[in-house]
């Protein structure tokens, strides 16, 4: 090597140790207490101390030609030149040493303060993870089995829901946990540490995880039951208050039925939503052991019992209203055949006054007056009245054969005034009849004995 190729590599060793030193100057000293910070201050100082060792052989073979120069029996130095090399020679060893120590220097700074924030933080992890397994024993591994307490467990779910959002970070961080080898510190018994910590938060997640699904299950059916409940209540209460009024109208109570029947469905569909709610909530309580849920069995039980009950007095109120409206209406058809009867009564009498007048033996024009006069009185009779009387009489029929009575009697006292108001009629006809012949008799012979 010459001495214009040791100046010139001389040169390069030296600005690239000037271009180190600028980037070491460049980095910020403040010391962080944030642990984000820390890192990526670090991972800074890591990688440059990284390029100082990569190129540390740099430094080795500038020296290794400095010696080879200075003992080179073929280069002739001048005591000047000579002198010159080993200053720069000096001046190299001054600021490589200088660098490397201050870099080691940070760097041990930085590795204490990013452990002790590390074990800091994993401390302070592990102790939360302690206080929420504590609140996972105490108030939430063990279902709540009522609505005030589902209640107080779902909002402390929620909150603890808040809490793993804020503690996700942290649990992030420890994964990407930096272990610096240090004397102070045991890399076997951080890793352990660090590997229960991460063994409890998943258990905490998970636990989480499954018992909000099924928090939310059973206070959907806790409130369902509940919306239930009240409605089932309110209707039967309602209804056996009403079915007890005795001051009630007939057709009032008959609305009352009927509505009550038609909503009858809707209220069996409600108790049925009951079964729902409990199969549902049996998967979660003992129905044994749980007192609230042997409550709610008991609700629904009773719901059945009163409905039950409630169709019972239904049917019963429907029978005596049936019972009273049978006796009504007997009451109103025995009225009705006496009035029927009565009014028959009258029809024979006037039946047997009439044919007996027509039966007298009177003058002719007084004979044919009375004909004329009991004609017009029947003719308007019969269109008017009789044919509604007989018609009337035809219904009697029928309700004594629907209320399976004996008709006997009054379809033959019907018959026989059928029959008396025809031959009546036939009567009169010829009546008009022998009137007629006798008027003609009578002309022909007083003709006759005129001429």
């Amino acid at each position: 090597m010459d001495l214009i190729t040791y100046q010139t590599n001389m040169e390069r060793i030296l600005q690239w140790i000037a271009t180190l030193e600028e980037k070491y100057g460049n980095q910020d000293k403040t010391l962080s207490y944030d642990l984000n910070i820390i890192k990526e201050q670090f991972q800074n100082h890591e990688d440059f101390i990284l390029t100082l060792n990569k190129d540390e052989n740099q430094v080795d073979h500038i020296l290794s030609q400095v010696n080879q120069l200075l003992t080179s029996t073929d280069i002739h130095l001048q005591t000047q030149e000579e002198n010159e090399i080993k200053e720069q020679i000096r001046i190299l060893n001054e600021k490589w040493t200088l660098l490397r120590s201050k870099s080691l220097d940070r760097q041990s700074i930085l590795h204490k303060t990013i452990m002790k924030l590390q074990t800091d933080q994993m401390e302070s992890f592990a102790t939360w993870l302690s206080q929420i397994e504590e609140r996972i024993s105490t108030n939430l591994e063990v279902m709540e089995d009522s609505i005030p307490g589902i209640y107080r467990q779902y909002h402390q779910f929620v909150q603890l829901q808040d809490e793993l959002i804020v503690q996700q970070e942290i649990s992030q961080s420890l994964e990407n946990f930096i272990i610096a080898v240090d004397q102070e510190y045991d890399s076997t018994e951080i890793e352990n540490k660090l590997f229960d910590c991460s063994k409890r938060w998943e258990y905490i997640c998970n636990f989480v995880q499954q018992h909000w699904v099924q928090l939310q299950e059973v206070k959907i059916q806790f409130e369902d039951f509940e919306t239930n409940r009240e409605k089932l209540d309110q209707w039967l209460t309602y209804k056996e208050d009403e079915i007890r009024k005795t001051n009630t109208k007939e057709t009032d109570k008959i609305h009352f039925i009927q509505q009550t029947e038609s909503e009858i469905d809707d209220i069996q569909q409600a108790i049925h939503l009951l079964d729902n709610s409990l199969n549902l909530l049996g998967k979660y309580f003992d129905p044994v052991s749980s007192n609230k849920f042997k409550i709610l069995n008991e609700q629904r039980n009773n719901f059945e019992q009163r409905l039950t009950q409630l169709i019972d007095d239904l049917q019963q109120c429907s029978l005596q209203l049936k019972q009273s409206n049978d006796s009504i209406n007997k009451n109103r058809q025995i009225s009705m055949k006496s009035d029927f009867d009565l009014s028959a009564k009258k029809h024979i009498e006037w039946i047997d006054n009439i044919e007996r007048i027509l039966n007298e033996e009177l003058q002719l024009e007084e004979h044919e007056d009375i004909i004329r006069n009991v004609k017009i009185t029947y003719i308007l009779y019969d269109d008017d009245h009789f044919k509604e009387f007989i018609q009337t009489g035809n219904n009697i029929t029928e309700q004594l054969k629907d209320a399976d009575e004996d008709s006997t009697e009054h379809e033959f006292a019907l018959k026989t005034l059928e029959n008396r108001w025809q031959e009546l009629h036939k009567q009169i006809l010829k009546c008009e009849q022998d009137i007629e012949q006798s008027k003609f008799s009578n002309d022909l012979s007083e003709y006759v004995t005129r001429f």
